[in-house]
């Protein structure tokens, strides 16, 4: 089948490298991109999937893992620090889940909850313990310069046979029941495909052509501007294997090390601030001057379809939160690989039918679904302090599933059943992370399921074999004092 994807980028060359590694040989590969048009980025942060994309979970790979952190300036991420989600927060949520996180009650997460209290709960995973104690075993995420990525994996492409044009789109031709009949190119070319895959980020080229339409989410998502610099390490600075997440008066800041700078950038909401105001709230904050590389404007969401006819849609064309999360290159790999794995096959006749389009587009939206119930959980952390956070608390902002694990969380802290979920998507054991980091959840109450559940002495004997096998510290060395009282709440 003849694939032409169009839009270069992190979504165009991961699209293009794991067709080309996932069946070699089947495909005719055409990318189209324009040299002259940029991206988005200022480093950016990534979940354990992309680790898994280049060391060989989905494919066999040759990719020396050293070389490619070198080449795309990473470094390691082993979570994310959130400070100032609500009143006197400041925690770690490891991006792997706690050692019981896929249990139905997660006994190690709620026994170093009623322990340790929500200032180490990193210390329930195994990726947790090893930012605990600075080391770095070589799983986890990475951190990223956002123009490097897409050109390492274009490099990779080039082992393959593929066709590559350096050109901007001036037209798309279209039938009459909506399928993209071929593109015109400002070098005078057109190229006619049978398949085409959507990269073309914000403007969505391809898919706005034949009749897919935004699906908009800033009702219960309050975030649509943002403001990325980037920043030099201060002299003796060490990076941390960590991303920094700090809210601010109307949003708030990510920090991304990489080896040589540091990528950063103010995700806020235009309403409550604006650009000037945001770039000095920034430089307030930092103690210095910053020199924004842009200022964009976005509406949270995704497309209505993901696949429709000959088109599909990946990267910020699909769908876009905002950066929390590192969200939008996973979601990138989630999509493709269901495609690929599940759809792909050798001619368009196969591929394209009605049945494989509504199942992939049931599955790509509750995934990009269940991820807005994510990102909508972590600003319920209660803040009054400035305009943005009172509209967010006194108008509850926030999707249904949200409301409704607040709501469950009142009484039993919620275990894995209560999120639905699928490969690929966030769960409840990240969830509450983010729930007991913004106090939601309650060492009292972590005591109290343990006991109900006559899990206490497990969860105790549990615990303390995880913690010795792998950690060299003492097991309780930051513990709480006991204290089995109603107070406690």
């Amino acid at each position: 089948m003849n694939i032409t994807i169009v839009g270069g980028g992190t979504a165009g060359w991961i699209s293009a490298y794991f067709i080309l590694n996932s069946q070699p040989g089947m495909h005719n590969i055409t990318v189209v991109e324009s040299s002259s048009i940029g991206i988005v980025g200022a480093g950016e942060g990534s979940t354990g999937i992309l680790r898994d994309l280049v060391s060989g979970y989905f494919f066999k790979t040759d990719i020396n893992i050293q070389n490619f952190m070198e080449e795309t300036d990473s470094t390691p991420k082993l979570g994310i620090r959130h400070i100032n989600w609500a009143k006197d927060s400041d925690y770690f949520a490891p991006i792997d889940v706690s050692y019981s996180g896929f249990t139905l009650t997660d006994y190690i997460f709620k026994y170093a909850l009623f322990r340790y209290g929500n200032k180490n709960l990193h210390k329930t995973s195994i990726l947790g313990l090893e930012y605990e104690e600075g080391n770095y075993s070589g799983n986890g995420a990475f951190h990223f310069d956002a123009h490097k990525i897409g050109t390492f994996f274009k490099k990779e492409c080039l082992k393959h046979k593929i066709t590559i044009i350096d050109a901007v789109i001036e037209d798309v031709k279209t039938t009459s029941d909506d399928y993209i009949q071929s593109i015109l190119l400002d070098n005078g070319q057109e190229i006619h495909s049978d398949f085409f895959i959507d990269c073309t980020g914000f403007n969505r080229v391809l898919s706005s052509k034949i009749g897919v339409d935004w699906v908009d989410y800033s009702d219960v998502l309050p975030m649509n501007s943002a403001m990325p610099f980037l920043v030099d390490y201060e002299e003796g600075e060490q990076f941390v294997a960590e991303t920094k997440a700090v809210a601010l008066s109307s949003g708030w800041m990510w920090e991304i090390p990489l080896r040589t700078r540091k990528g950063c950038g103010y995700v806020f909401d235009n309403n409550f601030i604006s650009n000037e105001e945001a770039q000095k709230e920034i430089e307030d904050h930092l103690g210095k001057k910053i020199k924004p590389i842009r200022f964009l404007n976005f509406t949270p969401g995704h497309v209505d379809k993901f696949w429709k006819n000959n088109v599909l849609s990946l990267g910020l064309s699909s769908a876009f939160v905002e950066p929390l999360e590192a969200s939008s290159i996973h979601n990138t790999i989630v999509q493709i690989a269901i495609f690929v794995k599940e759809f792909l096959l050798a001619s368009k006749e196969e591929t394209i039918s009605e049945i494989n389009q509504d199942i992939y587009n049931q599955r790509a939206t509750f995934l990009n679904k269940i991820t807005i119930d994510f990102i909508s959980l972590h600003y319920q952390g209660g803040r009054e302090d400035s305009a943005f956070w009172r509209h967010i608390k006194n108008n509850k902002i926030m999707t249904k599933n949200t409301e409704m694990i607040l709501n469950k969380s009142k009484g039993k802290i919620p275990g894995f059943v209560m999120m639905e979920g699928m490969w690929g998507s966030h769960s409840v054991p990240l969830a509450n992370y983010i729930l007991a980091g913004m106090n939601l959840i309650t060492p009292y109450q972590a005591y109290r399921d343990l006991t109900v559940d006559g899990f206490y002495k497990i969860a105790e004997k549990e615990y303390i074999n995880f913690f010795t096998k792998h950690s060299s510290r003492s097991v309780f060395d930051d513990a709480i004092p006991y204290i089995i009282e109603e107070s406690y709440e």
